[in-house]
């Protein structure tokens, strides 16, 4: 049985008590969605290096387009990976731009190690507020988040679009879409309820440090997408897509969808596993982040803490939201629906989640997970 424990974690000028839980008992556990700030460290870089699927589709995405073109690589990192592979698949100019300046100096390093310092050029700075010399006739990006605008993928690359890259040229990845499924996170984890792992309690004070404040964080849940056993009992649904997000076409980073999902399997409705599927490149088969293992996990969507009994073909019928934020690039979500089961009245749903919002322990999920002293 999962064991969870009361711990605390450092914010912004106070200790922050947590719901904690022992890694080697819990099949799911808590980590914070770490992209959207700038908290990335060597463990990060080497999860998303790791990442098998992600890493060949993107190989083969850059070996296809970049020959012969000048690219332009948003988020480049301090491995400089797709601004590298760029080079050696013959693009004529790449410019690698990174936001994070120790990863910068590494990148400008590694690229003079592997002898490209003629071909790439480090930009460091945020690619919405940088200028090129020309427009570039590609542009490669690794921004995709937890959710498929999360990281800003939409508001950034549509300023590249506009901005950076030149009419008709090329974009990796091609499209991208935020998933969703219904949940029974009771029987994901038996019957407990999730922690953080002491040896992530870092990543959690790092975001609220990013912040300033300690506030109601965006939390994935690890151990649901590469398990089929533990996704069999907890998914009670089938996936539906919100945010598309159309990198080569016409590029909406904001707007309302409205979905339904319907109950397959009877359980608690707890909440939404959101994920994200990526077509890298046109006509690719898209990775999944709620069926396939992956550096991006499953961000969980609280809906009912105590879970909400369903059975096949109850209804669940809502409108998502992205609506950016007051920095211009980070999204804020929201949902609004209602779950409709048979012989009972409609039952109202809500979830939100900022980029970096004021609220702290508003819902029973985060009173729950950081319980007041």
């Amino acid at each position: 049985m999962p064991r969870s424990f009361l711990a605390e974690l450092s914010a912004p000028g106070r200790k922050v008590p947590v719901r904690a839980c022992e890694l080697e008992s819990s099949p799911v556990w808590l980590f914070a969605s770490i992209g959207e700030y700038p908290v990335y460290d060597d463990v990060a870089y080497e999860a998303m290096i790791n990442d098998e699927r992600r890493m060949s589709a993107y190989t083969k995405a850059v070996r296809r387009y970049a020959p012969g073109r000048t690219v332009l690589d948003i988020g480049t990192g301090q491995d400089a990976v797709w601004a590298l592979a760029a080079a050696h698949a013959g693009a004529r100019h790449v410019w690698a731009v990174e936001v994070i300046p120790e990863s910068a100096r590494i990148a400008r390093k590694n690229i003079e190690k592997a002898g490209f310092a003629d071909r790439i050029t480090v930009v460091e700075g945020l690619s919405t507020e940088i200028e090129l010399p020309e427009p570039v006739d590609m542009c490669v990006s690794e921004i995709i988040g937890t959710l498929g605008g999360s990281e800003g993928a939409g508001a950034v690359l549509r300023d590249a679009r506009e901005r950076l890259v030149k009419p008709g040229g090329v974009f990796i990845p091609h499209r991208s879409a935020t998933t969703a499924v219904a949940l029974d996170l009771n029987s994901a984890n038996l019957g407990t309820l999730p922690g953080f792992p002491p040896l992530v309690f870092r990543y959690v004070e790092e975001v609220f440090a990013s912040v300033g404040r300690p506030f109601d964080l965006r939390v994935v849940l690890e151990g649901l997408q590469d398990n089929p056993r533990v996704r069999q009992r907890s998914y009670l649904s089938d996936a539906v897509e919100v945010e598309p997000l159309e990198y080569n076409g016409d590029l909406q980073p904001e707007g309302v969808d409205a979905v339904e999902l319907t109950f397959t399997r009877e359980g608690r409705f707890s909440g939404l596993a959101l994920g994200v599927r990526l077509w890298v490149a046109e006509g690719d088969e898209p990775l999944d982040s709620l069926v396939q293992s992956s550096n991006w996990t499953p961000v969980y969507a609280p809906l009912s803490e105590e879970g909400l009994r369903v059975r096949p073909g109850d209804r669940f019928e809502f409108d998502f939201t992205t609506a950016m934020s007051d920095d211009g690039v980070h999204p804020d979500y929201a949902l609004v629906g209602e779950l409709y089961r048979a012989g009972g009245p409609a039952v109202p749903l809500s979830w939100s989640s900022t980029h970096h919002g004021d609220g702290f322990r508003e819902t029973p999920f985060y009173r729950s997970l950081f319980p007041a002293p």
